[in-house]
């Protein structure tokens, strides 16, 4: 680990209480790893409460603040923050997760030419500070494309740090994607370049009353069906990949109480398996 190499970390920030943005602002601050700069990009609809209260914590921290027109999405004030970022990793942060503060040292370590990424494992924390591993049974150190293709086993944009060269390369976060922009990214990312987890927990993943993407059914459902049309040469030439596709989405249905359209989707993850295909399944 080379201690000249600066951390770029990006919080974007839109409808949450100072409160939240504080604690992931504060969890980079105590960082045992100290070359990091924070990049906070706000948003909210200009002069906003929210707006006027992250504005002057961030002056008066010495905190790099940066704003979008307002309600552009996350993944545009991420890019946005990714132009203007100095340092040679990039780690993005949200406004209501929190890393333990060796995450940068521990992460970093783990950097070679060929890496693009390093990611790790987390807690979710609740509400009444609850501590549970988010992915302690399935975790992946050294998955491939096809592994994630059938699921997200990295995790949210909280676990990752990237460098910002390759993040640049593979196109940054698209702006398009109405969820699951993180599973996006990190699909892309895989496409090109070497990756490495680290089955040791680092980060925080809140869950509280606010609002969360996490919780958009109908947003994760269109997130998911723009992933299989952008992998769409990946999933029509495997129907484990398309069952699978197709059973996120019929479940995502299910959530939202739209049976009929949940027992569509069960019939087409289905009738996606081939007979050869049996027997890897059963």
């Amino acid at each position: 680990m080379e201690q000249e190499k600066m951390v770029s970390v990006i919080i974007p920030t839109c409808n949450r209480k100072l409160f939240y943005i504080s604690k992931a602002i504060s969890s980079v601050m105590h960082q045992t790893y100290s070359n990091y700069e924070i990049i906070v990009v706000d948003d909210n609809i200009y002069n906003s409460k929210y707006s006027l209260n992250i504005k002057k914590y961030c002056k008066l921290h010495k905190i790099t603040y940066l704003r979008t027109k307002g309600g552009e999405g996350a993944n545009c004030a991420r890019n946005i923050g990714a132009y203007h970022a100095e340092g040679f990793y990039l780690a993005f942060l949200d406004d209501d997760d929190m890393w333990l503060p060796n995450k940068l040292e521990v992460q970093l370590k783990y950097f070679g030419n060929d890496i693009g990424m390093v990611y790790s494992n987390g807690y979710v924390i609740s509400s009444n500070s609850k501590r549970l591993y988010t992915k302690s049974e399935n975790f992946i150190s050294k998955g491939n494309l096809y592994q994630l293709l059938l699921y997200n086993y990295i995790g949210p944009t909280v676990t990752a740090v990237i460098r910002r060269d390759c993040f640049f390369d593979i196109g940054m976060f698209d702006e398009d994607m109405p969820a699951k922009q993180d599973y996006d990214l990190w699909i892309r990312i895989i496409e090109k370049f070497k990756i490495i987890g680290i089955n040791q927990p680092l980060y925080f993943y809140l869950q509280h009353d606010s609002y969360q993407m996490s919780k958009n059914y109908s947003l994760i459902l269109k997130g998911y069906k723009k992933i299989y049309i952008k992998n769409r040469r990946y999933y029509k030439s495997d129907s484990i990949l398309t069952f699978y596709i197709y059973l996120k989405i019929a479940i995502l249905f299910k959530y939202q109480k739209k049976y009929l359209k949940f027992i569509k989707y069960v019939f087409r993850a289905l009738l996606s398996i081939r007979s050869k295909s049996l027997n890897i399944l059963y």
